[in-house]
């Protein structure tokens, strides 16, 4: 009985055993298969890349359309493949040294800094040229920097025409006393070709034409240029070499537009260069050039230079410093240290969160250098955190990422329009013509301040406000939903102000906000360009929206109506 009781107590023991493991099973078992078939669905997607050109993507194993080699597998994140920032560990960031720095602009009170080159003196200048057609047997000016006298020979040439009227001038001299009309114009053409009197009478004295002809300098000065080659064929009038004078020289200083208003005609100019440290020259501003260069946006500004030793020589690089009352010379500067250069390309790596290292390539456009840094262009802001140690480094990483990098950026538009199109509210039809109605209103009310129609920009904003108003905002996400109240702000603000500068500042955070309501839109129906003025609200730029490719610039007017360039295009 004892043993019977016994293996009664152990049987009810295995069925609460057995009975909690169904139960478990039944709680957990699910939610455990749930779970697995979730991680199964996290699980980084797997792609293929080749090895050679990390920018090649694609779903199915095969080989690289650029070199044809065999893809390998990558593994990308399915939610973040179409990002361009990527993610370094903290311990790589360390083993690399990365550093950064926040960029700002460099403010230099009461001195304009300019940069620019020794140049020759364009009025000293002069181009030797060919007389005669012909063909160069002989050129004894071979070498940059030689000196040349005038009426040395500098060569021979072959010319079948100067060999004919040799021969007729020879004619002529044997019946001059019966024909002496004939013999002097013969004589005559070899003077047009710039013969002199001791080679003609050299020419009478032998009796025989000659084939290979001297050619003698009619310019003097130190060759800056050598254009021809001997064996070719050159035309009458076709440049051979260029000379100037280097006794006087020029220095040429580049000046951006927020600079052109500080400086004048007969101002001094302190020049300073690299080559001649602790030294410095004062010249004065003789040029400054009238027409600004749509491209650089800068204008020459020209000093004379005397250089009577030879000091100083065309290509040497110098700055210039000039001393403006009450000036305050502001241009965003980047390190030279930060930037990767590419053929014509700029590129800089900047960091998008503070917290983590988290990094984004960005394509720049620069100006001048300016001491150990260059100036900015396009493509940062005043506060932006970039890499300026281990660039390098974190461009290797974005490549075995497959991300943009220095090398691979031609898919830089692609993962844009990508990540554009995973980020675009799903308008209704009539959210998006209202919408498309209000960008409209927008587009006079820039016009009004294009031609600083005060009244006229007025009623538009009000217009526009109304529009903006009329939009109805279910179902869009909080971004859109955002700016659209952000542009309403901005439209209140300047219906209140009736001021027109006022005005055209609060239009650069209107345009903030209609710029991304616009790339929202779709079916607009015209290209939308994106311009940006570097000059806007005290030269820290501003954005605004055309439907012409052609720049009339809102925030300024007539005042500077070209000033401005497009970033960006929308679709």
């Amino acid at each position: 009985m004892e043993s019977l009781a016994k293996y009664k107590k152990y049987a009810v023991y295995l069925v609460v055993l057995l009975f909690g493991l169904l139960l478990g099973y039944w709680f957990f078992g699910e939610s455990d298969t749930n779970k697995s078939i979730e991680v199964e669905n996290s699980v980084d997607k797997i792609t293929f890349t080749c090895s050679m050109h990390p920018n090649v993507d694609s779903d199915e194993k095969g080989t690289c359309p650029i070199c044809r080699m065999d893809l390998v597998k990558r593994r990308v994140d399915f939610n973040t493949q179409f990002d361009n920032s990527f993610q370094m560990s903290e311990r790589a960031v360390a083993l690399a040294n990365v550093q950064t720095s926040i960029i700002g602009f460099s403010a230099q009170n009461g001195q304009v800094t300019l940069s620019g080159e020794i140049t020759s003196n364009d009025k000293t200048n002069a181009t030797q040229t060919t007389l005669f057609d012909g063909r160069l047997d002989k050129l004894e000016v071979n070498y940059i920097g030689e000196y040349v006298r005038k009426g040395q020979v500098i060569g021979t040439i072959y010319s079948p025409d100067l060999y004919l009227a040799q021969d007729k001038l020879l004619t002529s001299a044997s019946y001059k006393d019966t024909h002496e009309k004939l013999y002097a114009a013969a004589r005559n053409t070899l003077g047009l070709w710039k013969l002199t009197d001791k080679q003609i009478d050299d020419l009478l004295k032998s009796g025989k034409p000659i084939q290979n002809f001297p050619l003698v300098a009619d310019v003097a000065g130190t060759v800056v240029e050598i254009i021809a080659s001997e064996g070719n064929y050159f035309k009458q009038g076709d440049p051979l070499f260029k000379v100037s004078r280097l006794s006087t020289v020029w220095a040429v200083f580049q000046a951006y537009e927020n600079q052109m208003p500080l400086l004048k005609i007969g101002q001094q100019i302190e020049i300073v260069s690299e080559a001649f440290k602790g030294t410095s020259l004062k010249a004065t501003i003789s040029f400054i050039e009238p027409l600004l260069d749509r491209g650089s946006r800068v204008v020459s500004v020209r000093a004379d230079i005397s250089n009577k030793d030879g000091k100083w020589k065309p290509g040497m690089f110098v700055e210039g410093k000039v001393n403006v009352e009450g000036a305050d010379e502001k241009l965003l500067m980047v390190p030279k240290s930060a930037v990767l250069w590419t053929g014509e390309r700029s590129v800089v790596y900047k960091k998008v969160n503070a917290n983590i290292p988290e990094f984004e390539m960005l394509q720049v456009q620069l100006g001048e250098s300016v001491g150990k840094n260059y100036i900015v262009l396009e493509g940062l802001q005043t506060g932006d955190e970039i890499v300026t140690n281990g660039a390098f480094v974190i461009d290797a990483a974005a490549q075995l990422q497959g991300k943009n990098s220095m090398m691979y950026s031609n898919n830089l538009e692609i993962s844009q329009n990508a990540k554009h199109e995973e980020h675009l509210n799903k308008l209704t039809l009539e959210q998006n013509q209202n919408l498309k109605e209000a960008l409209k209103v927008y587009f006079d009310f820039k016009d009004a301040l294009v031609e600083s129609n005060s009244i006229n920009s007025t009623l538009l904003a009000e217009k526009l406000y109304k529009a903006l108003v009329l939009v109805n905002q279910t179902g869009m996400d909080n971004n859109l939903q955002g700016n659209i109240k952000s542009a309403l702000t901005s439209l209140v603000i300047i219906e209140k102000s009736k001021d027109l500068e006022k005005n055209r500042l609060e239009f650069k955070n209107l345009s903030n906000a209609i710029i991304f309501i616009s790339s929202q839109i779709t079916d607009y129906g015209n290209p939308i360009y994106i311009q940006h003025c570097p000059m806007a609200d005290n030269n820290t730029g501003g954005d605004w929206l055309s439907l012409d490719k052609a720049i009339k610039n809102p925030y300024f007017g007539d005042k500077m109506l070209t000033c401005g360039s497009i970033i960006k295009v929308i679709n």
